[in-house]
């Protein structure tokens, strides 16, 4: 059998290294866009598009959570060796995604254009008109990539985590570049959103393309929804639907409630010194989401020891990266965020130290998060974290009234407290960690590791 070491040389060790390399062009592009659209349309123009740049992540929800439980079952039904079951399931994911985001995008054009055509009223900011060209073209590119979710989906049940990763990644390079671009030549939000549409429309033929290489085997399944394989993904899928809702309300709601509780020009300190923590909790969350196919692979084969390797490697290397991160952004936030910005936007240390310490408390729950999430096992936090979202929302909008950003921002801690002490119960309970487990898998990998560095030492081996 092979060791979980040997594992991370090879599909492990590339996927974290694809997330990484996704990670690098997310953070040159945020680097990049707040000065160039801070320059192109001010401070309340850019706080402006950053409210209607949500909406991608808002239509997320319009997959109802088929696609991250659909992910998990086709990925355990490749490892179990039953790949008519995993095309069956592809297609349920491919027509329900379908007919919802239409659903969705309808409802959307008609509450904009209709019932609340006043709502996207900027003022001076962004003219109405040119608002709601924005949050429609932006609508349509967040459609595409929730077809590009499932796409992604079924490359993790092929085990081409790694190689969809890389292809994926580059498709947002692409768009982020045209965006930029006609953004500093002087373009409008509209025009911004439209780059953004039809870049993403190219790279869409693109997955799809090499998917048809990479799986072969989903061509098996009918165009029709297989009512047993919904009905099994019917309770998961809910749970799943229920995590995109709760971090679209934290992440996106929260600036909303900024917005609307302290203006525009109100969110840029709270987005920058957030997209900066958020970032490098990305970086660090690179091994634990590249680790979830292999997680989910070892508990269909029910491999217990690799397993609990698996968890304590997670949780070591995610404090081995973002610890240091913690320290950095303490030491060196607000000089980064004054040149970076050009000095437009100068966040307080307080609020640098609180959304630092909300970093770390992220850390703690979010890979537990993740390894339950893989195995279906989400429902025991994700009901839980949407409603913890609501309330710190709300609460956070009481304290932006007092206190400015800096009141989200402690509301936004409650809320990663709150997490911690859910999600690590839920893995507990759900046996994803124990006292027993977490001993013999940091024994298991040290054992692993010094037979390793005595094998490097001897030259007989």
């Amino acid at each position: 059998m092979k060791s979980l070491l040997t594992f991370s040389k090879s599909r492990l060790a590339k996927g974290t290294a694809v997330g990484v390399y996704g990670v690098v062009i997310v953070l040159l592009v945020q680097l990049l866009s707040v000065p160039v659209l801070t320059r192109s349309w001010g401070l309340g123009g850019y706080g402006a598009w950053v409210l209607l740049y949500s909406v991608p992540s808002l239509l997320a929800m319009a997959d109802l959570g088929l696609t991250t439980a659909g992910a998990n079952a086709m990925t355990e039904a490749v490892a179990q060796g039953d790949r008519p079951r995993a095309a069956r399931i592809m297609m349920v994911l491919r027509l329900v995604t379908v007919t919802a985001g239409l659903g969705l995008l309808a409802l959307a054009a008609l509450a904009v254009l209709v019932v609340f055509p006043d709502s996207l009223d900027f003022g001076s900011a962004l003219p109405r008109s040119q608002a709601v060209n924005t949050a429609l073209l932006l609508a349509l590119y967040g459609f595409l990539a929730l077809l590009n979710g499932v796409t992604l989906a079924a490359f993790r049940a092929a085990d081409a985590f790694a190689s969809s990763g890389f292809i994926f990644h580059n498709i947002m390079l692409v768009e982020a570049i045209a965006a930029l671009t006609v953004a500093f030549l002087g373009g409008s939000q509209a025009q911004v959103a439209l780059a953004y549409l039809l870049a993403r429309l190219a790279g869409t033929l693109l997955l799809s393309l090499a998917l048809r290489r990479h799986a072969p085997w989903l061509r098996q399944a009918s165009w029709r929804i297989d009512r047993a394989e919904l009905s099994k993904l019917i309770r998961p899928a809910l749970a799943a639907l229920v995590l995109p809702g709760a971090q679209a309300v934290a992440i996106q709601g929260s600036v909303m409630a900024i917005g609307a509780v302290g203006g525009p020009a109100a969110i840029p300190a709270f987005s920058v010194v957030r997209t900066l923590s958020r970032t490098a909790l990305q970086f660090a969350f690179r091994f634990n989401i590249a680790s979830m196919p292999r997680y989910t692979v070892f508990v269909a084969h029910a491999d217990e020891q690799r397993a609990s390797q698996l968890v304590v490697l997670n949780l070591a290397v995610i404090a081995a990266l973002v610890v240091p991160a913690a320290l950095g952004l303490l030491l060196l936030g607000q000089p980064f965020v004054h040149l970076w910005t050009g000095g437009l936007v100068q966040p307080s240390m307080a609020l640098l130290a609180v959304l630092v310490a909300t970093m770390l408390a992220d850390a703690v729950w979010g890979p537990l998060s993740n390894l339950l999430l893989a195995v279906n096992r989400h429902a025991s936090f994700s009901y839980f974290f949407l409603i913890a979202s609501v309330v710190s929302v709300a609460a956070g909008a009481l304290l932006v009234d007092r206190m400015g950003a800096l009141g989200m921002a402690w509301a936004m801690l409650g809320l990663e407290v709150a997490m911690i002490f859910q999600v690590w119960a839920a893995a507990w309970r759900q046996g994803v960690v124990s006292g027993e487990k977490l001993r013999s898998g940091a024994v298991s990998l040290i054992a692993e590791l010094r037979h390793r560095r005595t094998s490097l030492n001897d030259p007989d081996t």
